[in-house]
């Protein structure tokens, strides 16, 4: 008898096929069987109405280290993730390393309650080995996190020997899991790397099957100059690329998304093993130093906080960005209406969360640039904004491509204590739901068993999960049951902790993580499981895995 038997759903199984009517049958951690098998299960789920499909895999989390603090990974699981992909945008949890970076790493992980007992990937993922978790857990290794422990928060080249201690990391951080190297090219330290030094660091890993994810350095102006940076730093270092949340910002660049997407269409059809992801948004969300000029960030938080503090340097950083305002970035992005407060860590500007810039300004009376620089001073650089600078036309148009995979660019939320705290994107609890409900059903940009793939089975074998993103005999019984005509993202801009609905069963690893709707509350040992590459798969950076379907 098997363990489990999900009957009368229709089978959508990620590899872009046309669904069909099928039982699914689970023994143990695998599924046992996809067709006709009768009630022969110690359990049965009545899928009638629903799908049955792959769990979801989060190609773009920011989860990280808050998986210790959410293990249930809520807004995640009750939309039908199954994995979450972490360590995006040159960020990750390991190494952990330079002063500066531990004690900025340590002070935020405080907030909730994680006491940072780990050094390198090898002993973060031990880590999380020993906690119990509802969701599986992949991360690449961040290019900012190397840089910061190896060489600082300095806008400098690494010295040879420098950048030889950097590819020993990454190479090390590969050899023991992580999946490849994340860049994050707007960021400080990542904003500092010259392109050479991203090869290298990439070049590194090339025989161990790691990618390279990147946040590449512009998606605006120079958006497509920009993808054929990554696309050469794949090239040179013998990787694949996946560039990061694909989409053009501000309204000049409306379209540009066009060009972009031929440029990776180009390289695709040399062989090259190129893909996108994308959340289903209008806005971004980051930090809200971002709006400050690069050059201010150097040396890190306590020289940028410095700088502000002091008259001449803050009279120079806000003649920069007055200058943007004019002509640059910001002008062709509507102006600081755009820029939305998500999250503040003193009580004193929590007025702020869900004001734009232009409101907080005046509120205050003070000019939006003051507003922005003396925020980012009083909360010592803490500040995390929105900005609505995406067209929805593109939205669809980036969707669409065959290349182009689903992430959230968010990390797992839960509705209470420190993570349910002030108004994040939505993102983090609609994404999947969203592009299911909002994008299949509603509009019709892509099919169901499209976005279903988009969502498992091409993702799965984008990293080389050799056994997971696929409902067939033998894999993983990682499986997501969800009621098409209700599946939709709850969670506005100005209400974003709302869970999904339409998702009512979730197994990971042939366990109920999520039973009726109601998340299965965790023992001494949780479903999810720490996914290595290397141990379970098979990556591969050959242009065999650009097909489009199984």
């Amino acid at each position: 008898m098997l363990d489990l038997v999900i009957k009368n759903g229709i089978v959508i199984d990620g590899t872009g096929s046309p669904g069909y009517r099928a039982d699914v049958g689970i023994q143990g951690d695998r599924i046992a069987g996809v067709g006709e098998l009768g009630s022969s299960g110690a359990r049965i789920l009545d899928a009638e109405g629903c799908v049955v499909a792959p769990g979801f895999i989060d190609i773009h989390s920011h989860t990280d280290e808050l998986v210790l603090a959410n293990p249930t990974c809520e807004s995640k699981l009750t939309q039908g993730v199954t994995t979450e992909v972490s360590g995006n945008c040159g960020d990750s949890a390991a190494p952990r390393g330079g002063r500066q970076n531990l004690e900025d790493n340590a002070d935020w992980l405080s907030r909730f309650g994680i006491e940072p007992d780990w050094g390198d990937m090898s002993s973060f993922l031990a880590r999380l080995d020993r906690l119990p978790m509802s969701i599986n857990f992949a991360t690449l290794v961040g290019h900012g996190t190397i840089r910061a422990a190896v060489v600082g928060y300095d806008d400098r080249p690494p010295t040879e020997d420098e950048l030889a201690e950097m590819c020993r990391v990454a190479e090390e951080s590969v050899k023991v899991g992580a999946f490849g190297v994340s860049s994050g090219l707007i960021y400080p330290p990542g904003c500092y790397a010259k392109t050479e030094e991203l090869i290298e660091l990439c070049r590194a890993t090339a025989g161990l099957g790691g990618i390279y994810a990147t946040h590449m350095r512009s998606e605006a102006s120079r958006l497509v100059e920009a993808v054929e940076e990554s696309i050469g730093i794949g090239r040179e270092a013998g990787v694949g690329v996946q560039i990061s949340h694909h989409k053009a910002c501000g309204r000049t660049y409306w379209g540009l998304v066009n060009d972009s997407l031929a440029v990776i269409d180009k390289a695709r059809a040399e062989g090259l093993n190129v893909w996108a992801d994308q959340y289903p948004y209008v806005a971004t969300h980051t930090g809200l130093g971002i709006m400050l000029p690069a050059w201010a960030h150097d040396g890190g938080t306590p020289a940028m906080l410095a700088r502000l503090s002091d008259p001449d340097q803050r009279h120079k950083i806000r003649e920069a960005m007055l200058q943007d305002m004019s002509t640059g970035y910001l002008a062709n992005s509507g102006g600081w209406e755009t820029v939305v407060i998500s999250s503040v860590r003193d009580e004193q500007n929590r007025f702020c969360e869900g004001l734009s810039i232009a409101e907080i300004a005046a509120k205050l009376g003070k000019h939006p640039v003051d507003a922005a620089i003396d925020l980012l001073a009083s909360e010592n650089g803490g500040v995390a904004m929105m900005h609505f600078v995406i067209n929805e036309k593109d939205v669809e148009t980036v969707m669409r491509h065959p290349a182009v995979l689903i992430g959230s660019d968010a990390g797992a939320r839960i509705s209470t204590g420190p993570l349910g705290r002030g108004k994040p994107h939505p993102r983090a609890y609609g994404t999947f739901a969203r592009v299911l409900g909002k994008y299949v059903r509603e509009d019709g940009v892509l099919t169901l068993e499209e976005a279903v793939a988009k969502m498992t089975g091409r993702t799965a074998r984008r990293l080389g999960l050799s056994e997971r993103g696929v409902l067939a005999d033998g894999y993983y019984a990682d499986v997501t049951v969800f009621d098409p005509a209700r599946i939709s993202d709850e969670a506005t801009f100005a209400e974003p902790h709302r869970v999904a609905s339409g998702v009512r069963y979730v197994l990971v690893n042939g366990a109920l993580a999520l039973d009726d709707g109601s998340i299965v509350e965790l023992g001494d040992r949780g479903p999810g499981r720490v996914l290595r590459r290397g141990a379970e798969y098979q990556p591969t950076n050959k242009a065999e895995v650009n097909r489009p379907a199984e």
